[in-house]
């Protein structure tokens, strides 16, 4: 998937102060707090910007697979965004040592959680079943954890706008995906991926 990169911070106010507030957090102490101050401050984000701020209206008008709209010199977190149609998403996956941050500006999106039932923890053939399903909405957010399997699906038919603030560059480290090995699960558009037996493999 083909990323957009946005040069500048000139992305409008409400983008502006979530950017220096999520700064201030990360300075404050990387702790196991900062996901859940994150989550806050992504919520804020979605919920007070007006459909006209810079960033946006930018997703909107361009409807970009993913965008990297910062980041950060510092700390290295990121912030993407995405307008996803219906059925977008792919195979479980994690996200290696770090975590993420989904939330959803416009539309619906759906987040299965797995856990691995058979014990293992390397590559081969492994069995995942569904810890929970995610539904969210516009304004909400929703934390998955280092090591967490997931997935999610985009469901609104006019297409949702996304936001996933990422702790760590996840396309420069080596992670888990996960992909059936069942006949009767093939991934489908339209539905998030069953529990079953899965190949995990590791790797970027």
């Amino acid at each position: 998937m083909a990323t957009e990169q946005v040069r500048t911070l000139e992305l409008g106010p409400h983008f502006t102060r979530f950017v220096d507030e999520m700064r201030a957090a990360w300075a404050a102490g990387q702790d196991a707090t900062l996901p859940e101050r994150g989550r806050r401050l992504l919520e804020a984000l979605l919920r007070e910007t007006p459909a006209d701020e810079a960033w946006v209206a930018g997703l909107l008008r361009d409807r970009p697979a993913a965008r990297e709209l910062y980041r950060d010199p510092d700390f290295g977190f990121l912030q993407m965004g995405h307008f996803h149609l219906a059925g977008n998403g792919g195979a479980p996956h994690d996200h290696g040592p770090y975590w993420v941050l989904y939330g959803v500006y416009r539309g619906e999106i759906a987040i299965n959680k797995y856990r691995r039932t058979d014990g293992s923890t390397g590559t081969g053939a492994t069995e995942l079943e569904v810890v929970e399903t995610a539904h969210l909405t516009a304004g909400s957010v929703f934390p998955y954890l280092p090591g967490e399997i997931h997935t999610p699906r985009s469901l609104d038919p006019n297409g949702s706008i996304v936001m996933r603030f990422l702790s760590g560059d996840v396309d420069a480290i080596e992670r888990f995906r996960f992909k059936p090995l069942d006949d009767a699960n093939t991934l489908v558009p339209t539905e998030l991926p069953k529990a079953g037996r899965y190949q995990a493999v590791f790797g970027r």
